[in-house]
């Protein structure tokens, strides 16, 4: 039933219940891990990290409902389903409204739709974004006429509007990438550049375009997001292209522009064009060794950024905000 073998967390103190769903969980292929109480549940949850939790919301203290408000602020992003009587939908208004993604009603009347809202509520297979790539890269490889029409859709426009903030970009050549991602007020620039003369570059620049929607995903209701760090957002990347198997070298600069006071962040991986990129500097991406780190300064808007890359392409981009 399940695409992949999900780790699921079933809370709940009645046994007979308890069992017949354990049961039907790994029928599904699930593994799951039980508890009775919702103390020993947040323990469960804190020591395995489950991938979903199922709760029943008549819990002795920690109750259902204390126990759901308790898991969605340590984990905001992991997801949990509410299991109520019928007689109880207003516990389960309040449970959803405390960040429960769904809720089961007890007696169950039909086994295929809890397989259904408990698939609908996983969190992706972590494997399946690779096997996307890869079918991709194969793709790529054979079809030339695509990869060509794929770089002509990269020609960018040299001016963007997001938001408040303004951008003004001119690119030297069509082996370079720019992308912007809001981020609350803030704005994240990734600066790229690609080797020209590797027959896989297509490939890596549609999955630098892409790679960082996961991640955006879960920015804001997950703490540990990568996102929150340009350095580990940098590591990422690079772990991704070493995945897939592709053997090139990418130059990359991020960016994290403050709105709230004149700061920028910035992570680098092998651009040039400062001080302060030299100063972060791990190297291009592609290589199995690569720690990155960050710094943050001071700036004013109009922000303007002039990077080069080690095949020779450049990148001239000017950041304002409209109350600048």
């Amino acid at each position: 039933m399940f695409d992949w073998s999900p780790l699921i967390l079933l809370i709940e103190d009645d046994p007979l219940f308890r069992r017949l769903m354990v049961a039907y969980l790994e029928l599904w292929g699930a593994r799951v891990i039980e508890a009775d109480n919702g103390e020993e549940g947040l323990l469960q949850a804190e020591l395995n990290s489950p991938d979903l939790v199922l709760s029943d919301l008549l819990l002795p203290a920690p109750s259902g409902q204390e126990l759901i408000t308790s898991l969605k602020r340590r984990h905001p992003a992991l997801p949990v389903i509410a299991i109520s009587g019928q007689q109880k939908m207003a516990d389960v208004a309040r449970a959803l409204r405390a960040g429960a993604e769904d809720y089961l009603i007890k007696p169950i009347r039909s086994w295929n739709l809890v397989a259904e809202v408990i698939a609908g509520s996983l969190r992706p297979d972590p494997g399946k974004l690779l096997d996307e790539l890869n079918e991709h890269l194969a793709y790529y490889r054979r079809e030339d006429i695509a990869a060509s029409r794929l770089l002509q859709g990269w020609r960018q426009q040299p001016e963007r509007t997001l938001g408040d903030w303004r951008l003004s970009c001119r690119q030297s050549s069509p082996w370079v990438l720019t992308e912007y991602i809001r981020l609350d007020q803030d704005l994240l620039l990734l600066l790229a550049e690609f080797d020209p003369l590797n027959m896989d570059t297509p490939v890596v620049m549609t999955l630098v375009t892409f790679i960082l929607n996961e991640p955006l995903r879960h920015y804001g209701s997950r703490q540990d997001c990568v996102l929150h760090s340009l350095a580990r957002t940098l590591e990422y990347i690079n772990r991704l292209i070493l995945e897939v198997g592709l053997d090139t070298r990418v130059n990359l600069a991020l960016f994290r522009l403050h709105a709230d006071g004149g700061r920028v962040e910035v992570a680098n991986g092998g651009m040039a064009g400062s001080d302060w990129l030299e100063r972060c500097n791990a190297g291009p991406l592609g290589r199995q060794e690569l720690t990155a780190n960050q710094l943050s300064y001071r700036c004013s808007f109009p922000l303007s950024l002039n990077l080069k890359g080690s095949f020779g392409g450049e990148i001239e981009l000017t950041a304002s905000r409209g109350d600048h």
